[in-house]
């Protein structure tokens, strides 16, 4: 493990050590999570044996973990200590005796954690949620996680180009998103997904690809990611077979200028539901506020869903490093949908996008 590596660890732990601290707690566990894999740098498996990431306040932390898969953990892990039971053990034994359970000491817990040993653990301790601590110290990305984000954009980019350019009329929607996962797979990137949304489907935002058949004259929406080094991307793209009609182009310079204007809106400091409402304002004064049903975005790193959330409501200012998505949306119910997404990092001088796929209606290999 490289210095550099090891320094970043210690500043992760230590910034959670204040917050325990600030918090009145004297433990933080984290099961097998997107908190375990920030804290530990090792993407540990959720299965029924347990498997628990423990921070006291003061001292060294230790990892609960059963033997077989002990091995591969310390081979990630190096620094840390682990605490191995067997099979024919009760870990939470170990784990009470570990952390003093018998005084009842104030706990922040990860999710991830399974109900019956949270219901366990809760019976024999105070907890609260490690999200108190966590949360606002993983929403502002350091430099290497930033170099991640920016390099799954790039990998999102091109392929969003490569699936619009390739699919044709008469494929299915299962077919295109196939071909997303294996481009996504041909450059490295794990875990992808894609929704791959034909005609009427695309106004519903979270269709899951069908063998409904791609058709000319039809618009098509791609929204697609996969993971670099853990870190996620996130992009979607409208683009229409065929000659798009007046209505759709105008919906979808609709979502553009929607699109444009929460990014201006992005600043340090700002509201996220102030950034909420410029892209918001704008398809309202379209005639088409009623169409745009979810939040404008929301972070991205380890996790494609985490704070901050750009939505009515929350108004915990933006800062310095944070990564989140762009993404309004038009959707008319049997009809069509235009959703137009760009991930962004807040800085100082506002937005910086990390997506540079161009947005058009028209598929790439139908530009002149």
């Amino acid at each position: 493990m490289s210095t550099e590596v090891a320094a970043g660890r210690a500043v992760r732990l230590a910034s959670v050590r204040e917050a325990l601290d600030r918090l009145g707690a004297e433990w933080l566990l984290a099961a097998p999570s997107a908190d375990f894999r920030w804290l530990t740098g090792a993407a540990a498996r959720s299965t029924e044996r347990l498997v628990l990431f423990a921070l006291p306040a003061r001292g060294a932390p230790f990892c609960l973990v059963p033997r077989l898969e002990a091995a591969a953990l310390a081979d990630e892990c190096p620094w840390l200590e682990l605490e191995i039971w067997d099979e024919h053990e009760d870990p939470f034994e170990r784990l009470a005796r570990r952390v003093g359970l018998e005084r009842r000491p104030a706990t922040l817990v990860s999710d991830g954690l399974r109900t019956a040993t949270l219901l366990r653990l809760a019976s024999a301790t105070p907890c609260r949620p490690a999200a108190l601590a966590l949360e606002p110290l993983r929403a502002v990305k350091d430099a290497g996680e930033l170099e991640l984000l920016a390099t799954a954009a790039a990998h999102a980019d091109r392929v969003v180009e490569a699936a619009a350019d390739w699919m044709r009329p008469g494929m299915t929607e299962r077919q295109v998103a196939r071909h997303i996962l294996n481009g996504f797979e041909e450059l490295g990137d794990t875990d992808p997904w894609a929704i791959v949304a034909s005609g009427p489907n695309a106004a519903m935002p979270h269709h899951f690809p069908s063998d409904r058949r791609l058709a000319e004259g039809e618009g098509v929406l791609l929204d697609l990611g996969a993971s670099t080094g853990g870190y996620g991307s996130d992009i979607t793209r409208t683009y229409w077979l065929g000659e798009a009609p007046a209505e759709a182009r105008r919906v979808y310079d609709v979502v553009n200028a929607a699109r444009a204007a929460g990014i201006a809106a992005v600043r340090v400091g700002a509201a996220p539901e102030d950034v909420d409402r410029a892209a918001r304002t704008v398809i309202e004064a379209a005639g088409l506020g009623r169409h745009f049903m979810h939040r404008l975005g929301h972070g991205v790193g380890l996790e494609i869903h985490e704070p901050p959330y750009l939505v009515a409501g929350n108004r915990a200012p933006l800062a310095s490093g944070m990564v989140h998505s762009v993404e309004p949306g038009v959707y008319l119910e049997g009809r069509f949908g235009v959703r137009l997404e760009d991930l962004v990092v807040v800085e100082d001088g506002g937005a910086r996008r990390l997506n540079r796929a161009p947005f058009d209606l028209r598929p790439p290999g139908a530009r002149t």
